[in-house]
């Protein structure tokens, strides 16, 4: 244990020595963080749209008041025409077009009934389908605001209910994913190339000559960023907690525990690239091959119930895809360990594969 405890303050010497490697290590995520927290939002509002009023009553005004003050829509033109809506949405300075006819309250108030024109930009389908389901909506409670459209008496009361997330803030979404994405990323980063660094140097041969164990030496290796992991881990939740009020409604020490767990994991594939590179640049490349399938095939972003069966088996061999389950599962539902059973033994499985295949061929290496 001596032995061991000596390999950790060595490898805590390493790092404090390099002052800029350990502010980036602190800094870096809570910067990345940010970035793809305020970055990745498909909250999608003040659409920009342009208006041709034909009517220019008080009934056209309110109208498109009401779209203003909904903040979906953000009135920037006003057109002459309809050729101005069509220019403006082939050149892109508009998404959404509204064209209110002539006679329109006369028309409305007098029951005939008359035709209000939506004009969408297709490209983008997510703030499309916004803005044809929510301009719907607005215009239904505007008829009934103006009791232009009588309020229906049916035996079924709707009451539909938001549980988790009622803002449906997509900020909830995605900052427990990030979190992992970035621990995914960075721990085994930080631990392959260090481990890498020593092989280039020749320090492994040295210490090979001393009365050292080759588990000790691991050990040694490994505690110092699982701690380092743990700092960074808490830094990224508590700068998310603070700049985007992300919920934590079950047990920080359940997170912490299982967070330990989802990091063990990323030290064995740190790890593990280490025995694989020959220098530091091949071991960031191979940790880096890992970063797009996370993305796509974890459900950090993409939902994986829409995935083809085959690619869906994939993403369970990707670690951040059990991770994101236990993360959003604690901050934003407040889970209990049992709720989260077949996830964390998910975890544990890969962190024993992982960390046991990499020190074994770790220790054939040293041999």
């Amino acid at each position: 244990m001596r032995r061991t405890g000596a390999i950790i303050w060595k490898e805590f010497l390493h790092i404090l020595r390099d002052p800029k490697t350990l502010a980036l290590i602190v800094i870096m995520p809570v910067m990345q963080l940010t970035i793809y927290g305020y970055a990745i939002n498909t909250d999608v509002k003040h659409m920009s749209t342009i208006v041709f009023n034909e009517d220019q009553t008080p009934l056209s005004r309110r109208l498109i008041d009401s779209l203003v003050e909904s903040s979906y829509f953000d009135i920037e033109f006003e057109a002459k025409s309809l050729k101005d809506i069509s220019d403006s949405l082939d050149l892109g300075k508009a998404k959404v077009g509204f064209h209110i006819p002539p006679h329109f309250a006369q028309d409305m108030l007098s029951g005939k009934g008359t035709q209000l024109q939506l004009l969408i930009d297709g490209t983008d389908s997510n703030p499309a389908n916004t803005a044809m389901n929510t301009s719907q909506a607005l215009i239904n409670n505007f008829l009934l605001k103006e009791k232009i459209l009588p309020v229906a008496t049916v035996p079924l009361q709707y009451r539909p209910r938001m549980w988790y997330n009622p803002d449906l803030k997509s900020s909830y979404f995605f900052i427990p994913g990030v979190v992992g994405l970035l621990l995914q990323l960075l721990i085994p980063m930080i631990t392959g190339t260090a481990v890498v660094r020593e092989k280039e140097r020749g320090n492994l041969e040295q210490l090979l000559v001393t009365p050292i164990r080759p588990y000790e030496l691991i050990l040694g290796k490994l505690i110092p960023y699982l701690m380092i992991g743990l700092v960074i881990a808490t830094t990224v939740l508590v700068a998310a907690r603070f700049l985007f009020d992300l919920p934590v409604r079950g047990s920080p020490l359940l997170l912490f525990l299982l967070t330990s767990l989802y990091l063990m994991v990323c030290l064995g594939l740190g790890l593990l690239a280490s025995t694989i590179a020959d220098n530091q640049q091949q071991a960031a490349q191979i940790i880096m091959f890992f970063a797009a399938p996370s993305v796509l095939l974890s459900g950090f972003i993409f939902p994986r119930e829409n995935m083809p069966y085959l690619i869906h088996l994939i993403g369970y061999g990707i670690p951040l895809t059990f991770f994101v389950k236990i993360i959003r599962g604690i901050l934003l539902k407040g889970l209990h360990f049992y709720q989260l059973f077949t996830e964390s033994g998910a975890l544990m499985l890969m962190a024993i594969l992982a960390l046991g295949f990499s020190i074994l061929k770790f220790k054939k290496r040293l041999k």
